[in-house]
Order: C-alpha cells, then structure tokens, then sequence
C-alpha cells in the first residue's frame, strides 16, 4: 500500500498472491481490513475492491488506486463591474471633428458607477485517511470609495456625489469637480466636453471647443475659439477673436480684454482693459473701468461702466441699455410662437364642439380623446411661454433704472438706446452720467 504525499490518494501493490488462498486472501473483507490497518477510511473505489475480491483484475494491472480524497475548493474571489463607459476613446464616425481627440470619462451626481460583487467561501475538502481540509475563501475586491464617491451597502455600489470626472486606481475610485490642461490646449488634448470645471493653463487656439457646467478657468490668451460654460468664465489674458471667437456664460465672465470677440453672460462681464469692435451682451452689468469701448455693440441690463466710450477717430459704437437685444428677440418669438398656438387652440375648440355635436361611435370617441389631448398640451405650451414672457417682462421698463457710466470721456458717434429711446452722441463729454429721465436720454456731469 502507497499513500501520497499529500495523502489525497492511495495505491493498492500486489507482486504475487499465494497459491490456492487467492478466493480467502482477495477477499472484500480482508481488502477492506488491509486500508483499515492504514487508516484509509475516505474515498475507497468500492468498484476496484470488487473487481480485486473476485479475482478479476490481472496482476499485470498493479499497481491500482484504490482511495481518492476530495482537494478543497477555493472560494470564487470578489469582483467590480462598472456601470459606464469610462473609456477616453472617441467615437470617430461620420459627424466626427477632428479636433475631437479624447473623451473626458464624466459623471453626474447620484449616478451608479460600479457594483461590488461579494467574494464566496471556499469548501472543505477530505484526505483518504478521513481528515478535514481547510479551503481557502476567495478574497474579497480591495478597492474603496474615494474622493466625492458614496459606497452604498444595500446593493453594495459605488456612487458618485457630485459631477465630475471618474478617476479610477487599484485602490479607490474618485470622482474630481475639475478637469485640469497644464498647458496650452492642441492636437494632444484637443476638444473638450466636461460636467465639472474646466482650468486650462494655457490658451485656447483658434478653432477649439471648450465646454463645461462647471466653471472654465484659462490662464492664456482664447482665440477664435468657444468657450461655453454653466458657471463663470475666467481669461487671465483676453480674447482675440476674429469676429468668430465667442465666449458664453450662464454666470459671470471675468477677462482681460476683447478684441473682435462675441461675449454673452446671463450676468455681467468684467473687462480689465479695453473692449475692440465686439459684441458684448449681458443681463446685468458690463465693467470695463481701466479701457476704452470702440466700436461693436454693447447691450446690459443694469449698467454698462467704461473709462472711455468710443474713440478720436469718432468710430462707429453701439450702446443698449435695459432689455437687450437677445431677449427683445426671444420675447418676439415667444409672441409669435403663442399666437400660433392661439389659432391653433381656436381651431381645437371649433372641433370639439363639432365632435360633441354627433353620435358618440367608438371612431368619434377616439377623435375626441385626441382633440382633448392635444389641447390639452397646447394649453400647457401656452403656460409654458406665459411664464417665460413675464419673466422677460420684469426686464421691460428697467431701461428707466439702467444707467452709463463713463469715468473719462466719451466720444461722438456713439449710438446709446434705452430701449426704444435712442440718442447719437454728436460732442464729446468728460466724466458723465447717462440715463433715461421722462422718456428722454439725459447727458449728466458725474458727481464727484
């Protein structure tokens, strides 16, 4: 009898059996007795020791095993499978830009970004000789929840608490609120598209998209380039333009100049230097307190405040105060679009009556659901545009609040509109004042 090493098995060796005791000595009986007098009580192969007890195996097919144990079985080791894409492969089909190089791995607050499957105990397996073996229990995935991530015990996942851009380690998975260029954007980074805030530390060339919810935060100089943001813009230098440049902000854009530029924010601009044919819109204010305004067109709702207001070459400058010119626009397509929907409502009415005139068959009862659908959703498209004109509203009649300041001079040729109310400056004027007083623009020396 040789049992294994690792006693997991046994063989059974047989060089001669005595002459005339074969039936006795190859009995079931004393085979079984034989692995007991080794301890083997595990695993015997009851089929091999019925063959040997009947005499039907040839000596020539010794040696045999006659006992296996089970080996023990390594538990299955935990795992992560993540929810998105976090790729930075670009798309490349047929609208692709090829300036569009990467792919910023981005996610929104609350969204699920992996799930944890949870490692399995191993089991015991068992020697030949009776004896218990440990099993190894798989392990468990070694990675946590980093920065801005939530790890969320019920369904044992990974989420994200703010938006931002997925970092993922062998150690943790972290979500970062900013996306950060350490240099001057070109082919290498190429467009970028970003939930979070963008800081560039660099400039932004010509032909260059940069888009984010977040803030967008450039330490050069923008080009004929878009920049396109949900909270602040912030241009350490300025923007050239070329009349194609475009900067856009749902908040505040600080910068250092504009130059051929087209600037909107829903709030006001800061300017530190000068403000060169461009087209500046916003909501509120527009400082430009150390430069001149030349030429282009500038339209605030509150305030527009300038060192100096054209220029000795009497070059050609529009200023709107009160509601600018965007949202007189939007508000004219706002009319227009709720006088469609009146006439269309008026004619929604006219078939409903007609309908409820005839015999309610099953054709005319869905006809009739429909005309109440659909003027049911009219009526809220007109609620919608309601809200939205009142809004615009509340920007009517601020032209009479709005004001110029102009610290320096301000030159002829200066096209000043207080809503409907306009004025050419024909002189020039030194430190004034301009507001709308009695429906009539007044040109007053500033106080000191």
């Amino acid at each position: 009898m040789v049992i294994s090493d690792d006693r997991m098995s046994a063989e059974i060796h047989c060089k001669k059996i005595p002459k005339g005791k074969a039936k006795s000595f190859l009995s079931e009986e004393n085979l079984l007795n034989f692995l007991n007098e080794y301890k083997i009580t595990f695993g015997i192969d009851q089929k091999v020791v019925q063959l040997i007890a009947k005499n039907k195996i040839s000596i020539k097919k010794f040696p045999m095993t006659i006992a296996r144990g089970i080996p023990p079985k390594k538990g299955t080791d935990g795992s992560i499978t993540y929810k998105l894409d976090y790729s930075s492969e670009v798309d490349r089909n047929s609208n692709w830009n090829f300036r569009d190089i990467m792919r910023i791995p981005s996610v929104k607050a609350n969204q699920k970004l992996a799930t944890i499957t949870l490692p399995t105990k191993g089991e015991e397996g068992i020697n030949v000789l009776g004896q218990k073996l440990k099993a190894q229990h798989g392990k468990p995935i070694q990675i946590n929840a980093g920065i801005n991530v939530i790890f969320n015990e019920d369904d044992l996942s990974f989420y994200s608490s703010i938006d931002g851009q997925v970092s993922i380690t062998e150690r943790d998975i972290k979500v970062h609120p900013v996306y950060e260029v350490n240099e001057s954007l070109s082919m290498k980074t190429g467009n970028l598209d970003f939930v979070g805030s963008i800081i560039i530390k660099g400039d932004v060339p010509t032909g260059y998209t940069v888009k984010a919810k977040g803030d967008i935060k450039i330490f050069g100089i923008v080009e004929a380039a878009t920049i396109i943001s949900g909270g602040s813009v912030f241009v350490a230098e300025g923007l050239a333009g070329l009349q194609k440049g475009t900067i856009k902000a749902e908040e505040n854009i600080h910068i250092g100049y504009i130059n051929q530029g087209i600037v909107h924010a829903n709030d006001s601009v800061y300017v530190e230097n000068s403000i060169i044919h461009s087209e500046i819109t916003a909501n509120k204010q527009v400082f430009c307190q150390k430069g001149n305004i030349i030429g282009g067109s500038l339209s605030a709702g509150q305030l527009i405040e300038a060192k100096d207001i054209g220029n000795r070459l009497s070059t050609k400058t529009h200023i709107t105060l009160g509601i600018n010119q965007l949202v007189h626009d939007k508000k004219n397509k706002l009319l227009t679009k709720k006088k469609e929907l009146d006439s269309t409502l008026t004619k929604l009415k006219t078939i409903g009556e007609k309908l409820n005139n005839r015999q309610h068959d099953a054709k005319t009862r869905i006809t009739l659901l429909r005309q109440r659908h659909s003027t049911l959703k009219v009526m809220e498209e007109m609620k919608e545009i309601d809200s939205k004109l009142a809004k615009m509203n509340a920007f009517l009649g601020s032209e009479k609040k709005a004001k110029i300041i102009v610290q320096n001079t301000i030159y002829p040729n200066v096209m000043i509109a207080f809503g409907k109310y306009k004025h050419n400056v024909n002189r020039m004027h030194k430190r004034v004042n301009i507001k709308l007083d009695q429906n009539e623009i007044v040109i007053r020396a500033l106080e000191d």
